[in-house]
């Protein structure tokens, strides 16, 4: 899993801190999953958005937490260099 930290507080309003993107390879184990979750959520509270694309699982499992913590969920088709 790859997280991707892009800090907009001076930029856009929309994004309110900033977003966050997530990538990531289709195996993942439950410590990876477990990670992600806490990784995204310390954004999430803050009202970052997050970017991801939804056909993957890491993509799948962000579109559930940006819908959880109502920031916007930005979908990306793929991710260059997703491993």
């Amino acid at each position: 899993m790859r997280v991707f930290i892009i800090d907009t507080a001076n930029r856009g309003f929309d994004l309110h801190g900033g977003l966050i993107g997530i990538a990531g390879g289709a195996c993942a184990t439950a410590e990876e999953k477990l990670n992600c979750i806490e990784e995204v959520s310390r954004y999430v509270v803050d009202g970052w958005a997050i970017a991801a694309d939804p056909s993957t699982p890491w993509g799948r499992l962000a579109s559930l937490a940006a819908a959880a913590g109502s920031v916007p969920f930005v979908r990306l088709n793929r991710v260059e260099g997703e491993v």
